[in-house]
């Protein structure tokens, strides 16, 4: 998903464009030749309303007001763009909703929402028939968020885990598209904003994180003990029940990513060294990919966020620049597993590279302590899970590494400045990807995740 919600800041240490887009493997992910170009935030360019769906319409907008904002009377002016700049739109379009609403007190109150939009796209419209991400995403708002976060409540503890969404009903009548929306609060109002990526995060930053990974993990396992097995939606196979096909998707997501780190992979310090380890390995991805996507009722297991990485994250700091939240967003692939899918793809592409691999088991170490901590803290009834299982099972998962720092690290160090005409070579050969792919290649090595 790409929700980006945030807005452009002065302090350029701690925070940056707004950026949250989907990386996770998905048919929407393969460089293109033609890319969409969207309009940054606070640019004083004209937005293209070309991107701007025809079918949207402010009038759709007036049950979501009447519902929420209290003595709602009217919109007074209504305006639509595109959220995101070039090279941060991936999976889908996202749209800031500026609204400004007048009460029956007569005073103007301002809004924002982020509306997320499939593209038009022939490959998106074919995801769709295939996995709907924008009915899972609204269900997991629906039916996962809400009582997590309840859960916490209960122990007398407010942790928000999510933007708010808002669903549309009485407009659905006309405009059947919206549908395959979703309409979130702006977080960016309340100072929420993304990170750079390409600095990636330090130390602290990483910690903040692995602490609200722990508790909704905790939360989704815990729930499950509450209410039962989890719905269809979030536990079915990856690209539904029939195996082949669902491996002739993967196939078509993974091959081009395959195909051009192979091609680069000698340019790598000792990259010749891994060429062999990689080319087996690559051609029983897929495979096994789909293989460990179905979880296993053995292990101990959460509602993975799916797509964890530094876009999806929005973190907000007080006035003397200390980090006092975080919040998840793009809610389009989570499934129900063990959470090694979740660690291994945030710290693998959203680490300093400085950090992710010479701390990965002190990181490990910190997230295990505080998925204890807030288990225990729900009163979570099953076994506790061991750091040691967490380790075993990590190598057991070991291919999200893999994944991640091949398909989806490249995306993450790319520059927006740099995606251009020779967006696919400037994946792999940029000189951020290379400081950091050659740090890791023999860390992947030595711990035997290249051993297919």
């Amino acid at each position: 998903m790409d929700s980006g919600m945030g807005q452009n800041s002065s302090k350029q240490k701690k925070v940056a464009k707004s950026r949250s887009t989907s990386t996770t493997l998905s048919l929407e992910t393969i460089p293109n030749d033609k890319e969409e170009t969207l309009i940054p935030t606070g640019s004083t360019m004209h937005p293209d309303r070309k991107l701007v769906p025809e079918w949207i319409h402010k009038t759709q907008f007036l049950e979501i007001l009447n519902d929420n904002v209290p003595e709602f009377q009217r919109i007074e002016n209504f305006c639509i763009q595109p959220a995101l700049s070039s090279g941060e739109n991936y999976s889908s379009l996202i749209l800031r909703i500026s609204i400004d609403v007048k009460l029956t007190d007569k005073t103007i109150k301002p809004m924002s929402f982020m509306m997320k939009v499939p593209h038009e796209s022939a490959k998106m419209q074919q995801m769709l028939k295939t996995v709907n991400f924008f009915t899972v995403e609204n269900a997991t708002y629906e039916e996962l968020i809400s009582k997590f976060e309840e859960l916490y409540k209960s122990k007398g503890i407010n942790i928000d885990f999510a933007p708010r969404a808002y669903k549309f009903k009485e407009s659905l009548k006309t405009e059947p598209k919206l549908a395959n929306t979703v309409l979130m609060y702006d977080l960016g109002q309340d100072g929420y904003r993304n990170l750079n990526r390409l600095e990636c995060l330090n130390v602290d930053q990483t910690k903040f994180v692995l602490r609200k990974l722990a508790q909704y993990h905790a939360a989704g396992a815990h729930c499950r003990i509450i209410n039962g097995p989890y719905p269809e939606l979030f536990t079915q196979p990856m690209f539904g029940p029939n195996k082949e096909r669902a491996i002739s998707i993967l196939e078509g997501i993974m091959g081009p990513f395959k195909k051009m780190f192979l091609e680069h992979l000698y340019g790598y310090k000792d990259g010749a060294k891994y060429y062999e380890k990689f080319a087996t390995l690559f051609s029983k991805m897929s495979r096994h990919f789909l293989s460990l996507s179905q979880f296993d009722a053995t292990e101990f297991n959460v509602i993975n966020h799916g797509d964890c990485w530094i876009n999806n994250l929005l973190f907000k700091y007080d006035p003397n620049g200390e980090l006092i939240d975080m919040i998840f967003v793009d809610f389009q692939l989570p499934k129900y597993g063990h959470p090694s899918a979740d660690l291994l793809n945030f710290i693998m592409t959203s680490v300093h590279i400085d950090h992710k691999l010479k701390q990965f088991d002190y990181f490990i170490k910190y997230y295990h302590d505080q998925l204890i901590e807030h288990l225990q803290l729900l009163e979570y009834t099953n076994r506790l899970p061991t750091l040691s299982e967490l380790h075993m099972l990590l190598y057991k998962y070991g291919i999200w590494a893999i994944t991640a720092s091949v398909m989806v690290l490249p995306i993450v160090l790319l520059d927006e400045k740099e995606n251009s005409l020779e967006y696919k070579s400037q994946l792999y050969t940029n000189e951020r990807y290379k400081a950091h792919i050659e740090q890791i290649l023999p860390w992947l090595d030595n711990r035997g995740l290249l051993d297919a």
